[in-house]
């Protein structure tokens, strides 16, 4: 994407002719990015990962306001999106809906409700002190709350992850991410009670999924890198760097993979 080009409406975020997102992976014969939907999204997906390991190892600091929110995107999707860390633009007509679940329409209106309740959080003081059964309710509430605002075009989930994360570490808990993932044991659970939250306004079920993957205490000591080889601590860089090894071997083979009949229907719809 030219640095000069602005995304001021929702067909700005997708390459022209497609329903695949503009992206960083360009080239001279893609300079919007990669037009092919799998591969852009296996790209994302080992990159992301990178990323979100450098953000379990080195939180960013400050308060969990949020700016805070914008800067875990924006690490997140540095290398993927070049408006990684934006509120999206787009819809201004009305809500943004997943099927049948509405989100916050965009423009002044997000702005606004996103920062509110990241003040009511501050006052709470980001549900530092809480007993269990009072911070597993509160989590549950804010959590809800903040995912019908749904910032960003893209990454909400994991940017949701990686904020929330930090919060329950900072208040005494461990959020265990690894639950959650596609194909993890709560992963369908959770995703049905975020959209309950969003259709009911009620986020018991909410709560009670996230009652599941939050552990108290100090969290656990993981190693994802494997042990520790003779002679010298593992370096913690080391599944990070594999991951990035792999992406850059997905965009080299970009152009050698098959392209779709149809980009339309390998991709599209509202923000994840």
């Amino acid at each position: 994407m030219s640095p000069d080009f602005t995304i001021r409406a929702w067909d700005d975020y997708f390459i022209p002719g497609t329903n695949v997102l503009r992206n960083k992976f360009t080239s001279p014969t893609q300079p919007y990015g990669i037009t092919d939907a799998l591969t852009l999204e296996q790209l994302e997906h080992v990159t992301t990962a990178a990323r979100l390991i450098e953000l379990r190892d080195n939180p960013i600091p400050g308060p969990l306001n949020y700016d805070h929110m914008k800067a875990i995107h924006r690490h997140i999707f540095q290398d993927v999106y070049e408006w990684a860390g934006q509120e999206r633009v787009a819809p201004t007509d009305g809500p943004m809906y997943k099927g049948p679940h509405a989100y916050f329409p965009a423009g002044p209106g997000l702005t606004a409700r996103a920062e509110e309740l990241y003040a009511q959080l501050a006052e709470k003081n980001e549900l530092r002190g809480l007993p269990r059964e009072q911070f597993i309710p509160e989590l549950g509430e804010i959590w809800g709350e903040l995912n019908v605002v749904h910032s960003f075009r893209e990454g909400n989930t994991r940017s949701q992850f990686g904020f929330f994360g930090q919060l329950t570490e900072q208040a005494g808990y461990t959020l265990r991410a690894e639950l959650f993932k596609v194909g993890g044991p709560l992963r369908d659970e959770f995703v049905e009670a975020r959209f309950h939250c969003q259709d009911t306004g009620r986020s018991d079920r909410l709560a009670a999924v996230l009652n599941k993957g939050v552990t108290g205490g100090e969290p656990p000591k993981r190693t994802l890198e494997g042990p520790t080889p003779p002679g010298g601590d593992a370096p913690r860089t080391t599944l990070r760097d594999q991951i990035k090894g792999l992406a850059g071997t997905l965009q080299a083979q970009h152009d050698d993979l098959p392209r779709p009949a149809d980009l339309n229907q390998r991709r599209g719809g509202p923000a994840r």
